[in-house]
């Protein structure tokens, strides 16, 4: 049997980009904000140049198996994104089913930020909606808090998930009172020496696929065709679930 070199190098560089490559499990390098209290310290950016966080917005696409896909709306690299195309146009048909399914591909918000876990001192991918990451913008906004990522004089963020029916809350979250150091030296050295590449998760989707892919929701829609890349789009936030996200994320 003939190895495929090139599917064996898509597989490389699909696992380097996705951190797999120590043997551990994509889904473990992300925090799992379990129900109660969750102590986190926000890490800043890797220099001066490099924002703390990272922004995406995700339409969740379910097949005709039940499966659901995610695909980082392209409307964040400043091109045409054909499932918006679709959000749009369903809700142009006045059909009641339609307009269902233009609520479930709306691109929701994601932000993805470095943070230490308090609980065990590891360095973890904080994924929130916008919900939660209005509040951390806040906070830092707040003349009582300020920069909470500084590493000598910021807030460790107490993250409060509690449950109402199936969805999650987190209202009561907030950075504590007290300002402190994040650590000695050493441990802030190597914190720093571990971040994730939190932007590198913001994915270009292969503009044809995503085509196809809104086709199979509205085939009757005419849909624009790519543009040139430019500065990242600014786009409105909106509200959404944290939940379930982690769990459909290598989809």
């Amino acid at each position: 049997m003939t190895i495929n070199l090139d599917k064996l190098r898509e597989k490389h560089a699909e696992m380097t980009r996705q951190g797999t490559g120590d043997g551990g499990s994509f889904l473990n390098n992300f925090l799992q904000i379990k129900e109660g209290s969750n102590l986190v310290r926000i890490l800043p950016g890797k220099d001066e140049e490099t924002e703390f966080y990272a922004e995406t917005k995700i339409h969740r696409i379910t097949g005709g198996d039940g499966q659901i896909r995610n695909f980082h709306c392209l409307k964040v690299h400043s091109m045409a994104c054909p499932l918006c195309d679709s959000y749009f146009g369903l809700w142009k048909t006045s059909d009641k089913a339609d307009e269902d399914t233009a609520r479930q591909i709306k691109p929701r918000s994601r932000f993805y930020m470095n943070v230490v876990d308090r609980d065990t001192g590891e360095v973890k991918i904080l994924s929130v909606g916008i919900m939660l990451f209005q509040k951390i913008v806040n906070a830092i906004l707040d003349e009582d808090y300020g920069d909470i990522t500084d590493m000598m004089e910021g807030h460790d963020f107490k993250i409060i998930k509690t449950m109402e029916g199936q969805w999650p809350k987190y209202d009561q979250s907030s950075p504590r009172p007290k300002p402190e150091a994040a650590g000695t030296d050493a441990e802030v050295a190597t914190w720093m020496d571990s971040l994730h590449d939190i932007h590198g998760l913001v994915k270009v989707e292969e503009y044809e696929e995503v085509k196809q892919v809104a086709m199979t929701i509205l085939p009757t829609l005419t849909y624009d065709e790519p543009v040139s890349r430019t500065a990242p789009q600014t786009q409105t936030a909106d509200s959404g679930s944290d939940e379930d996200y982690l769990e459909r994320l290598k989809s």
